[in-house]
């Protein structure tokens, strides 16, 4: 059986009281605290690359799947299995499991086939091969990854899932070159920075020990700290953009300093960062915030979106999309 980790109810209490510094940020916050107590539910994505959302269904459901469609295209919610990944069919790549909120950012880069684009923090690679999938294998990804021990299992899904467009490099995000070997300026059609954070909107009090293990500890010195990072990435991924470029910024987090903090930063810095509207057909979002406590954000920030586990049940999520405006000739 899948195996549950319980927290006990004072660890518990002290971390659901952490979110308490949320209370004016999340709407409804009494039914957020109350999500909080159930489990994660299990959704997958179909590898379009190797099979239909038909031809899956039929498959899988041999093996007593019950599978329901969420509101992306080839995304299904399951229940009825206690090992998912120890099908032949995910060893021959035809799903990926993945939740609902990671596979939105790939959805707001919008790839278009033959681009050329960056993935600055790519491993476990569930982004990089759903935009792989969305491009059909063509044009090129860069899957960056700065953990070399996370390197493993970037490459065994790109392998498993048969993405063959798809680049694997080993550099810091903030790092990442700006030139390529010839000397020449080195600049992507998309960037997707699916930002290291403190993870906080993974958090349930009934978590699989798998997902307990990936957990850090909560504080806001963390999140500061982690903040000061962000900010370099975005920085980098955003002057690694062509013109009209658009770089998408994601965190699983609902700390404004590691979200609207690190995108108001950019903007600040680059004024030729716009933030654009993010439409998610049939997904209850919340917009981005425009102040917090003793911050102010840009106003363009409530074009960001904020997904919580309430009003949609999947990890907590934030999305901004940034455009880079092409520059005045005066």
């Amino acid at each position: 059986k899948i195996n549950l980790l319980i927290i006990s109810l004072s660890n518990s209490s002290m971390t659901i009281e952490f979110f308490d510094q949320y209370r004016e940020l999340i709407p409804d916050f009494r039914a957020f605290l109350e999500a909080l107590q159930r489990p994660h539910p299990s959704h997958l994505r179909v590898n379009t690359l190797k099979i239909s959302a038909e031809a899956l269904i039929k498959r899988l459901n041999r093996y007593g799947f019950r599978l329901e469609p969420l509101p992306l295209t080839d995304a299904f919610s399951f229940e009825g299995v206690e090992k998912p990944g120890a099908t032949l069919e995910y060893f021959l790549g035809f799903y990926h499991l993945q939740g609902l909120s990671s596979m939105i950012p790939p959805v707001v880069l919008e790839p278009q086939k033959g681009q050329i684009i960056l993935d600055m923090c790519a491993s476990p690679g569930s982004k990089t091969t759903q935009i792989a999938a969305m491009l059909s294998n063509t044009g090129t990804v860069i899957a960056n990854e700065l953990n070399r021990r996370r390197l493993g299992i970037l490459k065994f899904h790109l392998e498993r899932l048969g993405v063959t467009n798809t680049v694997v490099t080993n550099y810091q995000a903030q790092n990442f070159p700006t030139r390529d070997p010839e000397g020449n300026p080195l600049r992507f059609d998309r960037v997707l920075l699916d930002a290291p954070c403190t993870g906080e909107g993974r958090f349930r009090t009934i978590m699989r020990s798998d997902e307990q293990e990936k957990m850090r500890e909560f504080s806001t010195e963390a999140s500061q700290q982690m903040s000061h990072y962000q900010k370099q990435m975005i920085l980098r991924g955003f002057d690694l953009l062509k013109e009209k470029g658009l770089l998408v910024y994601s965190t699983c987090t609902y700390s404004p300093y590691e979200n609207e903090a690190v995108v108001d930063y950019l903007l600040s810095e680059r004024p030729d960062a716009t933030v654009e509207p993010i439409r998610l057909d049939g997904i209850k979002t919340v917009p981005g915030c425009t102040g917090w406590e003793e911050l102010i954000f840009h106003p363009s920030l409530n074009s960001a979106v904020r997904i919580y586990p309430h009003y949609v049940d999947t990890w907590g999520f934030f999305i901004a999309r940034i455009r880079k405006k092409p520059q005045s000739n005066i």
